[in-house]
């Protein structure tokens, strides 16, 4: 066939074929038709392309983490967005991982030190920046309480974040440190997430907190009313939801206000393929550490009242720890040489050169187990060194109310003693804040590490006795398999309750943010019939130097 055939024929049927195009590649470059199907054929390819990039980069941004700090977070579009300015970094740094799978996003503003070690998915830290310093800010420990003119202060957070774009881009709020400082974000058109990890009293009526104490003023109780009944006002829009990440906290608040409380426990660990694959017990160490970090036992019987914390200005023991009086059947243990050198017990200190400090707990899994001691009944390093799946030994409920009995320990669970304001719910348990070995027992059922359905596998020893043997016979590496597939299956349930509230709020909420109000008044009657804030007593509320915001 000749060249003019094959141009006549190709004119004409307006067709290109593949196979003659790569044997006549100059004849077709020519023809009209075969430019144009070459040229759709390859925008096809490009889009088919960019298509799969596309795809690739949204199911795999969940996954991906960067460590780099970035001065404002990225926020995905067809995503939750979670706003908080809590005064500590760990409740909403250890839901990162599970609020990301669940398309949530944080935007964080923490004035707290421990914010740069939490990071978004998309390597922003939680801390404060930039203009946000004139937001809520710790500032001395003042913000706590919103002090020294709590009303006057929420005023002007109103009038700064109404005018924050991020803030009235988001759609839920989130807070937890102090819980009581989602007063301030009342008057928005934002559904209210409160998640309580420590006491509902927390910056209201916390006479039993020392640092606390400067800032106390005489209408301490007012204000615990007060934040009773915003709370009760949340609590009664669908939009909002109220939950704790702990028992305790759970049945505290039903216990003192008849709230009723979800229970979503902190999560602090990683994504399940994460942990599924590269979660190993690989101890390099022989010693077991004494934990947590804080123990509150420097502190000896003596130095510890019979109600409330002791007072911090006191002479307390810089030994280690490990010299506490409920130590001393260990100590002669060891030097009964009934141990055989199985339990090497060290504290903190001696673990971590850092003045026991650690960069990450995963460090721990370097050790072959820990001791937890609780001064608390719920801590978020307890929740993290859990999702990490380290072995831990920790005193039965008999043990540890002895040691209440005997030592005067748990006496920070008590922030104070705020008026009960219902009796509705709990009726049959004691005041929680009686610091007597028989109120803080009934209590005791609430703790975290008591709670044996939803952390398995800890080790309960009633003496020191007990836990040398549970040392000698135990298989640790078994122990933190064990802990790690329970881990990845909390995981997905946890994932299931948070799904279920994040909807539960979106399906509830009223995008009304095109309603205009006068002040901050006329907001808070209007969302939730609250009665006006009274600014000009404000300023003699407390004798303290004037702080200054921002």
């Amino acid at each position: 066939m000749s060249r003019r055939d094959v141009l006549t024929r190709t004119s004409s049927n307006e067709s290109c074929d593949l196979r003659t195009m790569r044997t006549n590649k100059k004849l077709f470059d020519r023809t009209p038709t075969c430019r144009a199907v070459i040229r759709a054929n390859a925008c096809v390819f490009v889009f088919v392309i960019l298509c799969c990039v596309h795809v690739y980069w949204l199911d795999g941004s969940q996954a991906r983490s960067t460590r780099a700090d970035s001065s404002t977070p990225t926020i995905r579009r067809n995503s939750t967005r979670v706003w908080t300015t809590d005064l500590h970094a760990g409740p909403i740094g250890c839901e990162v991982s599970m609020f990301s799978s669940l398309r949530v996003d944080i935007a964080a503003h923490v004035d707290f030190p421990n914010c740069k070690h939490f990071h978004t998915k998309d390597g922003a830290n939680l801390c404060a920046f930039g203009s946000t310093r004139s937001g809520l800010r710790r500032n001395r420990n003042f913000g706590y309480s919103l002090d020294p003119n709590p009303n006057d202060t929420r005023k002007r957070l109103y009038e700064h974040y109404a005018k924050d774009a991020q803030f009235v881009s988001s759609d839920v709020v989130f807070c937890s440190h102090p819980i009581a400082n989602c007063e301030i974000y009342l008057p928005f058109d934002k559904s209210i997430l409160l998640y309580g990890s420590t006491r509902l009293e927390f910056g209201r009526d916390d006479e039993y907190v020392w640092w606390r104490r400067p800032m106390m003023g005489p209408d301490s109780n007012e204000r615990w009313k007060h934040w009773v009944r915003n709370l009760k006002a949340i609590a009664g829009s669908k939009s909002n939801f109220i939950a704790a990440n702990n028992l305790y906290d759970v049945t505290y608040i039903e216990y003192l206000t008849g709230v009723e409380t979800t229970h979503i426990p902190s999560w602090c660990g990683e994504d399940p393929d994460f942990m599924a694959h590269r979660i190993r017990y690989e101890p390099r160490r022989p010693e077991i550490v004494l934990t947590p970090y804080r123990l509150n036992l420097e502190y000896s019987r003596e130095d510890i009242p019979e109600t409330g914390w002791p007072n911090h200005r006191r002479q307390k023991s810089r030994a280690s720890p490990l010299r506490h009086k409920l130590f001393d059947d260990l100590h002669a243990l060891i030097r009964s040489k009934a141990h055989d050198d199985a339990f090497n017990i060290i504290d903190m200190k001696q673990a971590f050169p850092r003045r026991g400090k650690f960069k990450n707990v995963h460090e721990f899994r370097n050790f072959r187990a820990v001791v937890l001691i609780p001064y608390q009944a719920s801590t978020m390093f307890f929740f993290q060194l859990y999702r990490a799946s380290v072995p831990m030994l920790v005193p039965s409920k008999r043990l540890m109310v002895e040691w209440v009995r005997d030592h005067r320990l748990l006496w920070e669970v008590s922030y104070g003693d705020p008026e009960r304001v219902s009796d509705a719910m709990h009726s049959h348990l004691p005041s929680p804040n009686d610091f007597d070995a028989a109120s803080r027992e009934k209590w005791m059922d609430f703790y975290d590490v008591y709670q044996t359905d939803l952390f398995p596998h800890i080790l309960y020893f009633d003496d020191w006795k007990h836990a040398l043997e549970i040392v000698k016979t135990t298989n640790f590496k078994n122990v933190s398999e064990h802990m790690n597939r329970h881990n990845v299956n909390e995981f997905y349930r946890i994932r299931g309750l948070w799904r279920d509230a994040f909807a539960t709020m979106a399906s509830n909420r009223k995008r009304d943010g095109d309603d205009e109000f006068e002040n901050i008044n006329d907001a808070l009657a209007r969302r939730y019939n609250l009665q006006p804030l009274v600014f000009e007593h404000d300023s003699t509320r407390l004798r303290v130097p004037r702080v200054r915001w921002g």
